[in-house]
């Protein structure tokens, strides 16, 4: 990490701990400003379309596009005054359907390269405004007036408006460039997903997200195996380009996330660890920049590559620290994955202090779990964590209001009666809830409501280790030990607590670990047949009967200075294998 960007995150980390630092809020706006440029967001009405607007070019680079070309020219023609059709090598009726809308059509020979393209079609735009578009995207009548006020607005060079796209099990959402103000020296770069996000920040332009839907059916109806061929011909499109630009940071962390929907993931990571290494200090933070440190966090995660995970999570906090659904992301890894719930809190703290919906990643970070009501509550449930009961009531209050109006304002959005049902329990109550779901193996409920309970009451030693139980299940595994720890603080004597760890030995793949936890659960309530049932199962993975299990771990015991906790194993076995003259032996030695 460079000196600069080392700056941003030391002012980061400043304003994490300090929120009133004027001199770190200073130095992270001009930064940002330097690297993103300014970005603002507009809500623009469609209940009336303006009579006058500036002059429009649609621009267009297509290749047999017959089937879609007319519902696209036909949804824009009358607020377009030129449309420009770059055509790469149609075969069929595409040019003729274009040339029957008025088009100018300019022929362009196909050289792998997207913003080589786009750029062309921009050349050969003559209005005040350029309008880019895909012959499979369209737009409805009541979004027509809401584009044409952003034109009319002034407010912005750069607009980017919502593309939604049917998928086979339903919609997906992502921010595209539509419009642009022309002659300004605006250009794409990249040749696959293509942006103009560095030619934008170099001009100091102001881009604007906006509210105008565009409509996209391009992965509707994709014939069986067209996917795979076209994520094959894109890696094809950045590997001719790496040859001859090996050091471009941004194809090679395209090429990456691409592999990984391929059997190469090796490829791939090495993919996006370099093109990480080779990030510029200047890059702005575009979508492939995040999409690369998301991969790379659950990676890191899956292999435990702890120091891996910690550095990409830094820089992910310099670049996207504007981005709420990212850093609620950020924020989770601190939470589940590294155990770190002081750090999580503040992440939380920060991101709902400027909760935003625009800037997200949509397609990975999916908006009914990374949203403004699921920041609430995770910050409500850090405060439970960190005995901030009276702050963690108030966040859970947040979520429940927040919820509640946006469910007013949208008729999609119905409200969850679940918050009001929770508010009138008392904590008691909270917690047989808690039971109820676990029993149908619903752990982040169970979990939610043991929080929820706590924050009315206090976390006690059986919570935590309820809690444990849930994180256990779902593979948060050095949580679930810290949350083991804690349980200790307050009783170390609960047998429970060797139990769920010998189950996160098991989860780790470390047997020997598993049957020596299970076996303490077991001596300190030998009774319990649960407990009972793990020895035997554990006893087995290692071709063991379950009482030369617990002669194993006695014995181990013993050696390592563990002198009263192996006696009392040993004693057990001898309850099952009293002839075992070898264990009698050792036992008496010790008791005399």
């Amino acid at each position: 990490m460079n000196k600069r960007r080392q700056a941003r995150l030391f002012a980061f980390k400043e304003l994490l701990d300090y929120p009133d630092n004027d001199t770190a809020t200073r130095l992270i706006v001009e930064q940002s400003a330097k690297v993103v440029g300014k970005t603002i967001y507009r809500r623009f009405d469609n209940s009336v379309r303006p009579e006058k607007f500036p002059d429009i070019s649609l621009v267009l680079i297509v290749k047999n596009e017959e089937k879609d070309l007319p519902r696209c020219l036909e949804s824009f023609k009358d607020i377009v005054k030129e449309i420009v059709v770059v055509d790469t090598g149609s075969t069929d009726r595409t040019v003729e359907i274009a040339k029957s809308y008025g088009a100018r059509v300019e022929f362009y020979e196909w050289t792998n390269d997207f913003a080589e393209a786009r750029n062309v079609s921009l050349s050969y735009a003559s209005c005040e405004w350029v309008l880019r578009t895909d012959a499979d995207e369209w737009i409805e009548e009541p979004e027509k007036a809401k584009l044409l006020h952003c034109v009319n607005s002034g407010v912005a060079d750069i607009y980017l408006c919502p593309t939604v796209s049917k998928l086979r099990n339903g919609v997906q959402t992502v921010e595209n460039v539509r419009l642009i103000r022309n002659h300004l020296g605006v250009i794409y770069h990249y040749p696959i997903h293509e942006t103009v996000a560095l030619s934008a920040a170099k001009l100091g332009l102001v881009q604007c997200l906006t509210n105008v839907d565009f409509l996209h059916s391009g992965y509707e109806f994709l014939e069986a195996g067209s996917s795979e061929k076209k994520t094959e011909r894109n890696i094809s499109v950045c590997t001719q380009y790496l040859e001859k630009h090996p050091e471009d940071f941004y194809v090679r962390l395209v090429r990456g996330l691409l592999l990984l929907n391929t059997t190469r993931k090796g490829d791939a990571i090495s993919d996006l660890e370099r093109g990480v290494k080779d990030i510029p200090d200047d890059a702005s933070p575009v979508k492939y920049m995040g999409l690369a440190y998301i991969a790379l966090c659950q990676q890191y995660v899956f292999e435990k590559r702890d120091i891996d995970l910690i550095n990409i999570l830094l820089d992910a906090q310099v670049d996207f620290n504007v981005y709420s659904c990212m850093m609620q992301f950020i924020g989770q890894i601190y939470l589940f994955n590294r155990a770190d719930w002081k750090r999580a809190n503040k992440i939380f703290d920060w991101t709902l202090k400027k909760y935003s919906t625009k800037l997200t990643f949509s397609d990975v970070l999916f908006p009914d779990k990374y949203n403004e009501v699921e920041c609430s509550k995770l910050m409500a449930e850090t405060c439970v964590l960190l005995k901030e009961n009276e702050k963690a009531r108030k966040y859970y209050l947040q979520a429940k209001k927040i919820q509640k109006s946006q469910s007013e304002k949208s008729e999609h959005q119905s409200y969850d009666k679940h918050y009001e049902d929770v508010d009138s329990f008392s904590a008691e109550q909270l917690r047989i809830l808690a039971k109820t779901p676990k029993e149908n193996l619903k752990y982040i409920e169970t979990y939610s409501n043991i929080l929820r309970a706590a924050s009315k009451s206090e976390l006690t030693a059986q919570d935590y280790l309820d809690l444990a139980n849930c994180q256990i299940q779902l593979n948060n595994l050095k949580f679930a030990q810290k949350l083991i720890d804690e349980s200790r603080l307050i009783n170390s004597e609960i047998p429970f607590a060797y139990n769920l760890e010998s189950l996160i030995a098991l989860k780790e793949k470390e047997n020997d670990k598993a049957l020596e936890k299970a076996v303490q659960a077991y001596i300190k309530e030998p009774g319990n047949s649960s407990y009972q049932n793990n020895v035997e199962q554990i006893s087995n993975l290692l071709r063991l009967s379950p009482v030369q299990g617990i002669k194993k771990v006695g014995l181990n015991w013993l050696s390592t200075g563990q002198t009263k906790e192996g006696l009392f194993a040993l004693m057990l076995y001898l309850k099952f294998v009293p002839e075992d003259l070898e264990v009698n032996a050792v036992v008496a030695k010790y008791l005399n």
